[in-house]
This record gives structure tokens, C-alpha cells and sequence, in this order.
């Protein structure tokens, strides 16, 4: 074995760099080997005509400390903004707005929801007081004695139709890109404790930026190099690119589910059945940027199913940050369903961009005249669904992730960004030991 033992990692999103960055902390050698021609996975942004666009992740929580920490290592703490803390809810042709430096008051005040339902929330209390703890980036398994119904059924129960329908259904449709029916119950508690804080945070230079700055500090990063296979040869790991087989000490993979076994199809155990499960959340994002800025203060709108199904959120990326779009112009991007998605195939993009406005125009007015720049980006993984059961599933793969010589890297053990580089992390130090250990026996046996 070399005196730095070499790494391969498969996936240059931030479960991937992640883990290449704590690695080369412990003295590794790794290459990254990125499919696409670019790095940052789902944080993916482009610029186009002095338009900034974020095309998968569009925010973070200040409770991604291990994200923050990794940025403020490498220098580029810098990067990271406070958003504008103001989010709205659509209801009855209205956006009402809750402005979140000051939640309690500012949601007091708002009628997205009747006195009575607002009354209601109380009864979510001992639930959060006795989950609270448990809310944990390191692993949301812990949550899986609520893993028995699914959101809406919990939500229905606990605190009643209307807010269910005015704020449990818009919170998981823009959070989780999915409806409340195909969501866990932990989901909305989960998503209570992470943005609990009265505040978001924002990349400068889209959220692709923090990705590019930590691709920098490691050097050996390859993009538009397909892995088509890896698999354990006694004491290496064969990793095959291009055709040709290169040799490791060990790997991360660090893809989203079905590439994963597509690259390692022995995969077994309770992992093989975790994986086997999981099915991606496809989405459309339609961007569009307007000659003026809409009257509207939120830098997010959360879009009950009931007031417009076909979206599932929006953001005013000009109010998110403000570098992106030009002075005095705005930008939006309407994040709409896969079902919607359909029935647009064959249309010009422009068209595209003219019906979703026209579906959201009730509550944010008219934009048609407004419109100068149409962007559409198709994920079919933007994350993957949580349904019923996925945490207990978790609870039984989870040590199966780190336990060999190829561990797994993803937004697995939690959600979004923070739950990526966390494992990634994680799989640096478990390669780290179990390579150091190899190193002692090797020496103790000579």
C-alpha cells in the first residue's frame, strides 16, 4: 500500500466533494469522477444575460453548520448571505405574507389561517417537545416512531383540514417537492426544527458557487468521466472509465440511488433493499425574467395544491439575492409538477412560461407583458420520495453505508444540502479508519 492511500469518488455534487475534501484533510489521495461537465450535482446554477438561476437546491438553513464550517475551512465563508426573511402563503387570490426575523407576531397577524386554526397549532406541541432532539442532520432514523403515516394523515388528525391545507400542504410542496400524501409524517416535523430560525442563507454567484470553491481546493476533479462500474478486488476497489480499469484503496459513491446501483449492482443486504425502494422526484423548473419587479416583498411563495395544483412553489430569486438579476429586473422560477410538465411537451419555451404565469397570475398578478428571458430545467431526480416507512428502512441500512470498502455518500441519512456533506464526511472517516487499521495489521504482521 503507497504511503497515501488513493480514493475514488464517483459524483462531484457536495456528498461527493465532501467527502474528497475531508480525505485529503486525513493525508488521501482522491480523484473525482463527475459525469456531467460541471460539479455541484442539484446545487447546479447558470448565468445567462446577467441572470443568475439556480436549477436545484434554492436555499439553505443556518442550521447547515457543517455546511457553513466546510466553506468557512476553504475560505469562502464570504459566499454565504442572510436571505430576505419574508415567505407567503397564496390564499383567496392573496399572498399573506410572514415575515420570519419576527414569526410569532408577523404569523399572528396574518389570515392565510382562521383564529381557531392558528389555536390549533398548539396541539403539534408535544409532538416537536418530545421529536425535537431527534431532528438530527446526522441521522433522521432516529425519527422513525413517527414513520407510520403519511403527512396529510397526521396533519388531518392532529391540527385539522384547514391547516393541513394552508400550511402543511404548501410547507411539503415546496420543501420536499412532493404532496403530503407521498411524504412521512417526520417530514413536517423535521422541517419545523430546520427552519426554526428567523432567518435563510443565500450563495453569492448561485448556489453552485460554494460547490466550485471546494471542486478548487482538491485538484483532481473530472468532469464528464462516467464510472460504468465499480467493484471490490480483494484489498482495492476497480473502478472502470472510459473502457479502462483504474485501481483504488477504496471508494465513494456518492450518486443519487438508481446510478448507484447502476455503477455497483452487488449491492446487498438491508442497503439493496433501501436503495431498491427509493424513487426519485422529478420537477420542471420554469425561470423568467421580467423587465420590472413584481410588488411582492417574499423571496418565497408557498403554493397550497388548492389555490393552484400545478405549482408547487415559487421564488423571486431577486429578493433571494440580489445579484440575481440586473439592476431593477426581476427574476421568478416556478417550480411546477411533473404531471404539468406533460402536458407542455412540444411546446416553445416561451409558451411554457406564459401558462405557468397564467396558472399563478391570480396571486401575482399579471407578468405576460413583463416576460424578457424564459430558462427551463427538467431534473428527474431533484430529490428522492420519502413515503411511509422510508426512515425505518434507513434505521436498518444505515451502518451498511460506511461498513466496506466502498461507502455511499448522499442526501441518505437527512435531507438537502447539509445531509449530503455531513455524509460525506462521515464515509471520509470510515475509510480513514478502516484503512488505517489495514495499515497496523500490515505492519503488525510484518
Amino acid at each position: 500500500m503507497s504511503d497515501r492511500p488513493s480514493i475514488a469518488i464517483i459524483g462531484a455534487g457536495m456528498a461527493g466533494l465532501s467527502a474528497a475534501y475531508h480525505l485529503q484533510k486525513r493525508g488521501f489521495s482522491t480523484t473525482v469522477f463527475e459525469k456531467s461537465q460541471h460539479v455541484g450535482g442539484r446545487t447546479l446554477s447558470i448565468e445567462k444575460d446577467g441572470y443568475i438561476m439556480d436549477l436545484g437546491a434554492f436555499t439553505m438553513s443556518p442550521a447547515y453548520t457543517e455546511t457553513v464550517q466546510l466553506l468557512e475551512e476553504i475560505g469562502a465563508g464570504d459566499l454565504l448571505v442572510p436571505i430576505q426573511p419574508v415567505l407567503a402563503i397564496a390564499r383567496g387570490a392573496k399572498l399573506h405574507n410572514i415575515d420570519m426575523s419576527s414569526p410569532l407576531t408577523s404569523g399572528i397577524g396574518a389570515h392565510f389561517l382562521s383564529l381557531r386554526a392558528k389555536l390549533g397549532l398548539i396541539k403539534l406541541l408535544p409532538t416537536m417537545i418530545k421529536y425535537w432532539s431527534r431532528c438530527d442532520f446526522e441521522n433522521m432514523a432516529q425519527l422513525e416512531e413517527l414513520d407510520v403515516e403519511n403527512c396529510k394523515s397526521f396533519a388531518m388528525r392532529k391540527l385539522g383540514r384547514e391547516t393541513h391545507d394552508y400550511l402543511v400542504d404548501p410547507v411539503i410542496r415546496t420543501f420536499m417537492f412532493t404532496s403530503t400524501e407521498r411524504s412521512s409524517a417526520v417530514d413536517l416535523i423535521w422541517l419545523t426544527k430546520i427552519f426554526s430560525k428567523p432567518e435563510l442563507i443565500q450563495v453569492k454567484g448561485g448556489m453552485v458557487a460554494a460547490a466550485r470553491k471546494v471542486a478548487l481546493r482538491l485538484g483532481d476533479v473530472l468532469a464528464g468521466s462516467p464510472v460504468e462500474g465499480v467493484k471490490v478486488e480483494g484489498d482495492k476497489v476497480a473502478v472502470r472509465v472510459n473502457g479502462a480499469v483504474k485501481h483504488f484503496d477504496g471508494a465513494v459513491i456518492a450518486t443519487p440511488p438508481e446510478r448507484a446501483l447502476e455503477i455497483a449492482p452487488w449491492i446487498s443486504g438491508h442497503l439493496r433493499v433501501w436503495f431498491d425502494k427509493l424513487r426519485g422526484v422529478p420537477s420542471l423548473t420554469v425561470h423568467v425574467g421580467l423587465k420590472s419587479r413584481p410588488n411582492i416583498p417574499a423571496a418565497m411563495v408557498m403554493v397550497p395544491s388548492s389555490e393552484a395544483e400545478d405549482v408547487l412553489c415559487i421564488t423571486l430569486e431577486h429578493n433571494k439575492c440580489t445579484d440575481r438579476a440586473p439592476e431593477g429586473k426581476g427574476l421568478i422560477a416556478l417550480h411546477m409538477t411533473e404531471k404539468w410538465a406533460a402536458t407542455q411537451q412540444g411546446l416553445e419555451d416561451l409558451q411554457v412560461a406564459h401558462n405557468a404565469l397564467e396558472i399563478v397570475s391570480p396571486f401575482m398578478g399579471d407578468l405576460k407583458d413583463q416576460v424578457e428571458l424564459v430558462n427551463l430545467h427538467r431534473w428527474e431526480h431533484v430529490d428522492h420520495e420519502r413515503y411511509v416507512g422510508v426512515y425505518k428502512s434507513l434505521q436498518r441500512a444505515r451502518s451498511e453505508f460506511f461498513s466496506g470498502l466502498v461507502t455511499f455518500a448522499g442526501e441518505y441519512n437527512s435531507a438537502g444540502i447539509e445531509g449530503a456533506v455531513i455524509s460525506g464526511k462521515r464515509c471520509a472517516e470510515a475509510l480513514s479508519k478502516k484503512l488505517s487499521d489495514a495499515i497496523v495489521e500490515s505492519c503488525d504482521g510484518d
